[in-house]
């Protein structure tokens, strides 16, 4: 009957340390889905601002970029200036080659003073508003590349892009 005691108190001892054992994993493993849930939790902070964000520009201040770069008075004015170069190229070259078969044809000097484009060399002038089209600077674009590089962009655009009367309720 000792043995048979002495033998239960093992098991039992053996028993009470498998047990610990298990308590001990246990609340490791507790303690590690807290901090895995703390990590979810603290992610998910970080990422929803991120979304907003996303979220303001996709709906927002992508149309103020555009409109305020297609808007932009100097834009117009070089694209206007382009044109009309373009045109009165265009008007001198034909105007030349007409009056180029004009001779070849009735054999005579047709007289090109009365052009318009007369004197004027069209290709330098038109070639001259394409280099300053090429090379439009626009101050608009230099605020919004600085906003990108910023870390927060976001903010940043804010702040070149306010709301203006624009509602919130269309980003939810």
């Amino acid at each position: 009957m000792k043995a048979k005691l002495e033998s239960a108190k093992k098991d039992l001892q053996l028993e009470r340390v498998e047990n610990e054992d298990t308590s001990r994993r246990l609340a490791k493993a507790v303690e590690k889905l807290e901090n895995s849930e703390t990590a979810r939790v603290m992610v998910e902070s970080l990422v929803e601002p991120q979304k907003d964000g996303m979220l303001w520009m996709k709906h927002c201040r992508i149309i103020s970029v555009a409109n305020s770069v297609l808007n932009s008075v100097d834009l117009d004015q070089t694209v206007a200036h382009l044109l009309v170069t373009t045109r009165n190229d265009g008007y001198a070259q034909g105007y030349s080659e007409c009056t180029h078969h004009v001779n070849n044809v009735l054999r005579v000097n047709w007289d090109t003073s009365r052009s318009a484009t007369h004197g004027v060399d069209t290709e330098v002038v038109h070639a001259a508003a394409k280099t300053e089209y090429n090379n439009l600077h626009l101050p608009m674009m230099d605020l919004v590349t600085d906003a990108l590089q910023a870390d927060d962009f976001v903010a940043e655009l804010k702040e070149v892009f306010p709301d203006e009367g624009d509602d919130d309720e269309d980003l939810e």
